[in-house]
């Protein structure tokens, strides 16, 4: 265990590969589990990079790990600030500077495991949601909405947010996608060709929901809803987390099981595992 309360966690197979805990992802062309999330993992699997915190006479600080999966090469390849892992792209790992003090997550930076040098994408006034699909997605206040008359709780509608943005990965263009006035929206994941799956919710200032939806956009302002149930404050929420796209479809960890969505639109239950989808078989 390291500061923070970070435990480095190791695979049982040799060569022995070392992570973050409580995540994992099998990748089916080494046969073997990584100990790191899907969006830690390199599109080819070959490498993934995972962020260890620890406390120095500044405060707090992580390392960041790039890992070579077929010889389990684990060198520290960025130590500068408080950032953890959000993605891996072919043109590099992008980190966000990890909130603390009650401060939120923020910004995000392009790191180039090479040069060992980091170049901002986003300002640190926002927290990014997801990053794929050649984007970065996070959310906020549509301009001239108001959070739900439900939420009186201050902090509460200070952080309500129902609009989902775009940012282009190349050109930095930041483009409003998806807008759900009275709900709050997220960016959970991406389908096979990039467009965004986002979450919806009626919050309450308890912290709970009494709705949930999910979303396919296809475009600015272009939503298909392909769930909608009750919120976290029912014993019947769903909870929909980690999502990966094959070409089966696309799968949903939640609550109450595994999902599937397949390209006819039909959303179903397939398992009543509960927790997340392990991660990309590729």
């Amino acid at each position: 265990m390291t500061a923070n309360g970070f435990v480095k966690v190791k695979s049982v197979v040799k060569p022995y590969l070392y992570g973050g805990p409580g995540v994992a992802t099998f990748t089916r062309r080494y046969g073997r589990w990584l100990p790191a999330s899907v969006a830690a993992v390199s599109p080819d699997s070959s490498h993934y990079s995972y962020s260890e915190p620890y406390n120095d006479a500044n405060g707090p600080r992580s390392r960041i790990h790039l890992v070579d999966v077929a010889t389990a090469a684990d060198r520290v390849v960025f130590d500068q600030g408080f950032y953890a892992v959000i993605g891996y792209e072919p043109e590099g790992i992008y980190l966000f500077a990890v909130g603390y003090a009650d401060a939120p997550n923020s910004g995000l930076w392009r790191l180039d495991p090479q040069a060992r040098s980091v170049r901002q994408i986003a300002s640190q006034n926002l927290t990014v949601d997801y990053v794929g699909g050649g984007a970065a997605w996070y959310s906020d206040l549509g301009p001239g909405d108001q959070p739900p008359s439900s939420l009186t709780n201050p902090m509460a509608r200070a952080f309500f947010k129902d609009r989902v943005l775009r940012i282009d990965l190349k050109s930095g263009v930041v483009s409003p996608w998806f807008r759900r006035p009275g709900k709050e929206v997220h960016a959970i994941g991406v389908d096979g060709v990039g467009h965004p799956i986002v979450t919806g919710s009626s919050p309450t200032d308890a912290g709970t929901s009494t709705a949930e939806e999910l979303w396919l956009v296809t475009g600015p302002d272009q939503g298909k809803q392909i769930y909608g149930g009750p919120g976290s404050n029912s014993p019947d929420f769903v909870g929909f987390g980690t999502l990966l796209a094959d070409s089966h479809g696309l799968w949903f960890g939640s609550k109450k099981g595994v999902f599937l969505y397949t390209p006819d639109g039909t959303l179903q239950k397939v398992s009543t595992a509960v927790g997340e989808v392990a991660g990309r078989c590729s």
